[in-house]
C-alpha cells in the first residue's frame, strides 16, 4: 500500500495515483476489480478510486484467502505478460 501513501501515511494525489495506473494499463474507462490478500488492502485501493470518481470499481472482499480456500475456483499461474491486464 506504500504506493498510494505520502510519507506522512495520508493519500496520495489522485494525479499520481491515476500515472501510476496508466502505466499499470489500469484506465477508468475499464471495469476494475480490486483484490489483496485478504481484502483490507483492496478495499482501501477501491475507495482512493471512488474518492477519484471512478465507477466501475469493485473489491473482492475476501481476497486471495477466500477464493484460493475453495478448489472448485480457476487459478492461473505462469509468468505475467504484457498482456496480461488487458
Amino acid at each position: 500500500m506504500e504506493d498510494f501513501h505520502n510519507p506522512d501515511g495520508t493519500m496520495r494525489s489522485a494525479d499520481d495515483i491515476t500515472a501510476m495506473w496508466k502505466a499499470w494499463n489500469i484506465r477508468p474507462d475499464q471495469q476494475v476489480s480490486f483484490y489483496c490478500g485478504t481484502g483490507w488492502r483492496a478495499s482501501e485501493t477501491f475507495m482512493y478510486a471512488r474518492a477519484m470518481g471512478w465507477n466501475n470499481v469493485s473489491v473482492y472482499d475476501g481476497g486471495w484467502y477466500e477464493w484460493s480456500s475453495d478448489p472448485k475456483n480457476p487459478v492461473a499461474t505462469g509468468e505475467r505478460g504484457p498482456d496480461s491486464s488487458k
